[in-house]
């Protein structure tokens, strides 16, 4: 999300920091994420169990969206404010392994909706509030904290690759069936909330709420740069990813051959994957970032025209995925880390909640119209209109002022 450089501009909290390491949010993180992308290779199973088409499956995918919408905005009101950073990532874990259970012991539509709907408000309520509290642990902390806060960003991305890989490499392979996978995230899920109990260690309270010393140097002031492109910038982001998670088995279909579970996992968890390493190694490289996003697409929309179903069509589509993810990486990282610089502090929470906002109803809108259009138009003409849509508002975010992309390295 930040980068080193972006890390040092952004401004103190002011807040008094104790105690807990930040592995066990970042797990929390990995954990909550990936639970959003384990159906994505079980989908055609799912949609023949349920008697769905492409466009119930893109909104079964997109439901955890709207939950995580609901968890930010729960983030945002004033009495989750007064609860510790670390309390509410206790709680997104806890609906996490609840969602988890659900997905895994009770059958039917309804239910899967429900562990859906649990598993996006796990993954809202612990978006921004991972986000402060590892990079409040950055401030004058060792290499080991300043790791996790410059990593962060990647791990939301790495998440969401572990989902759909874990369910190819375990579930695919027959290894475990797949109610125990979900069992396995539980437990992973609980166990990281254990150890983030606020009983632990003391919570982070901000100086400023006790009297206590207050930003100086401006720090205090609104920023005045707009926000809209940094939102929009993480709403293309994840409107990428989001397209790969939820339509990955459709796309990868041709004639009458059905893709096996691990390879929809594997090749859905390279777009993933590659995000993170765009979102930590790449993030400087502002400028590659959508013409990264095209290129892929373009070759996506090739495999899709020319070689659908077969090994060749299948290499192309993996290799725009990947090409792609690195390209929503970049802009990701580049928009979350924009509005935490322009921030105040006292803002910068909101400021993450905001961008996560976005992004998650960039997961959710632009998915469920390309499914739905799938279902009445070839899958090249979308995947087309699609590529020349991003390539619009990359144009906009490049040339726009304030905007995350404008002023990103070479």
């Amino acid at each position: 999300m930040t980068t080193t450089e972006e890390q040092t501009a952004l401004p103190t909290t002011g807040r008094t920091v104790r105690g807990a390491s930040p592995v066990p949010a970042a797990v929390v993180t990995v954990g909550t994420m990936a639970l959003a992308t384990v159906p994505t290779p079980l989908y055609p199973a799912y949609a023949r169990a349920f008697d769905i088409d492409e466009t119930g499956t893109t909104v079964l995918f997109a439901v955890f969206a709207l939950g995580a919408v609901v968890g930010l905005s729960i983030v945002r009101t004033r009495r989750c404010a007064r609860w510790p950073v670390r309390g509410r990532i206790v709680v997104a874990a806890l609906l996490g392994a609840a969602a988890a259970v659900v997905l895994a012991v009770v059958p039917g539509l309804p239910a899967f909706v429900v562990g859906r709907l649990l598993s996006g408000l796990g993954v809202g309520i612990a978006a921004a509030s991972a986000v402060t509290f590892v990079t409040d642990r950055a401030r004058g902390a060792g290499r080991h904290v300043r790791f996790w806060a410059t990593v962060t960003p990647g791990l939301a991305m790495a998440g969401l690759a572990l989902g759909p890989a874990a369910a190819a490499l375990l579930v695919g392979t027959g290894a475990l069936p797949r109610w125990a996978l979900y069992v396995v995230v539980a437990t992973v899920l609980t166990t990281s909330a254990a150890l983030l109990a606020p009983r632990a260690s003391r919570p982070v309270v901000p100086e400023a709420a006790h009297g206590g010393p207050q930003p100086t140097s401006g720090a205090g002031t609104r920023s005045r740069v707009p926000r809209w492109p940094d939102r929009l910038g993480a709403c293309a982001a994840f409107a990428v990813t989001g397209c790969f998670g939820a339509l990955t088995p459709h796309l990868l279909a041709g004639g009458d051959r059905q893709p096996s579970v691990t390879e929809v996992g594997v090749v859905a968890a390279l777009p993933f994957l590659a995000g993170a390493v765009g979102a930590t190694v790449l993030s400087e490289r502002g400028r590659w970032a959508f013409p990264l996003v095209v290129t892929g697409f373009v070759l996506v929309a090739v495999s899709t025209a020319t070689v659908p179903g077969t090994v060749a069509g299948t290499a192309t589509f993996a290799v725009g995925a990947a090409i792609a993810g690195a390209g929503a990486g970049i802009v990701f990282s580049r928009a979350l880390g924009s509005a935490l610089r322009n921030a105040s502090p006292d803002r910068r929470g909101a400021a993450a909640s905001d961008t996560f906002t976005c992004a998650y109803l960039g997961l959710a809108v632009p998915v469920v119209a390309v499914g739905s259009l799938l279902g009445v138009v070839p899958q090249t003409v979308v995947i087309v209109g699609f590529t020349v849509v991003l390539a619009g508002v990359g144009t906009v975010l490049v040339l726009r002022p304030g905007s995350g992309l404008r002023g990103a390295g070479r």
